[in-house]
């Protein structure tokens, strides 16, 4: 390997000069391999920091629209690859109904190389938790067309409307209430000349159109009818537990109904379709329906009565309706209580930030 001058031979300075380059393709190969692995785990980091993120957007929006009646302190929801944690905090009362929440969402992703330190992203945004959404302006509310309260003869008596406050002393916190209107009318006409009554502070209340009174109702009803909206009775009248009681749940029915003696309960009643009201149906609470159908020729004493508010015609204009027969009484605690069932939270200017970006 040497020559006999002590000088390294042409094979030995061949052998080391493969091992320096050997050598020297290692460190590249190990350099190229980390670059690599740098690139590949940012890469990965910043495709779970952006997954993090819609995770946090998604809770945050499922939240603010599942949220009816009260809100909760906190949640999570499994959405995609990852995990949202939605927190709540109330930081101001406005007044009875009206409370600002701030909320918050964080969207977790975990890596399996990294369990320990998941990926997160937190937004966060302020609404209003609209207490009472519902106005209490009157008995019955129509919109569109010709409503027609009449008398059916014989013992069915006429349709009676009455919007002074038919609430039992002590029943709740400011009732009785003063007066509201008899009827609310959203369009169209109104018409009592064949034996009809209506009362109230004032007798009639009227919008010039069905959009002017959709818009006062203060509920979307493209909301209210989407299989998404969480209700407590599904197609089912609620039980007789619920009848008289502080509960006030939320039954929504899919199409038209017949309501007779087996509808008779308490709370929001939801009709997507058309609502007839038939012998001994009795709702105290709140009535959402897309349209009202004619009411007539019942016996007195099981004709339909409604405590609270009736409100027909939320598909649009409703068409012609006769009532013939029935009692729509205003009542303060029974459509108070069912209005704050209804209550949902109003992001303000619908601002959402991120929190930590």
């Amino acid at each position: 390997m040497t020559s006999g001058d002590g000088h390294i031979g042409r094979s030995g300075f061949a052998l080391v000069l493969v091992v320096f380059m050997l050598f020297a393709i290692a460190v590249a190969g190990i350099t190229g391999y980390q670059v690599v692995s740098n690139e590949m785990t940012l890469a990965v980091q910043n495709r779970d920091s952006q997954s993090a993120l819609s995770i946090a957007r998604g809770g945050l929006q499922r939240f603010l629209g599942e949220t009816v009646g009260s809100v909760g302190d906190s949640v999570r929801y499994a959405i995609g690859s990852g995990v949202a944690t939605v927190t709540t905090r109330k930081v101001y009362r406005k007044d009875d109904t009206n409370d600002l929440y701030y909320i918050e969402s964080t969207g977790e992703v975990a890596d399996a190389r990294t369990p320990d330190a998941p990926a997160t992203r937190t937004v966060g945004t302020y609404a209003w938790h609209r207490l009472a959404p519902v106005p209490l302006k009157g008995a019955l509310w129509v919109s569109g067309g010709n409503t027609r309260l009449t008398e059916s003869g014989g013992f069915a008596g006429p349709a009676r409307v009455d919007g002074s406050d038919h609430s039992a002393p002590g029943t709740c916190a400011g009732g009785p209430s003063p007066a509201r209107a008899g009827v609310v009318k959203g369009g169209g006409t109104l018409d009592s000349s064949s034996g009809g009554v209506y009362s109230g502070s004032p007798d009639a209340l009227s919008y010039s159109t069905y959009t002017a009174m959709y818009d006062t109702v203060g509920i979307r009803w493209d909301i209210l009818k989407s299989p998404n909206f969480p209700v407590d009775f599904e197609d089912i009248p609620p039980g007789p537990e619920f009848l008289g009681s502080d509960s006030f749940p939320i039954v929504r029915y899919n199409g038209d109904l017949t309501a007779n003696v087996f509808w008779r309960g308490q709370g929001v009643l939801i009709v997507t379709g058309k609502l007839t009201m038939d012998f001994g149906f009795q709702w105290n609470g709140i009535v959402l329906a897309g349209s009202l159908g004619d009411t007539g020729g019942l016996v007195k004493w099981w004709a339909p009565t409604v405590n609270g508010m009736l409100i027909g015609g939320m598909n649009g204009a409703n068409a012609d309706v006769t009532l013939s027969a029935g009692e729509y009484n205003y009542n303060y605690c029974d459509a108070r209580g069912a209005s704050r069932s209804l209550s949902y939270l109003d992001v303000i200017d619908d601002a959402i930030f991120e929190v930590n970006g």
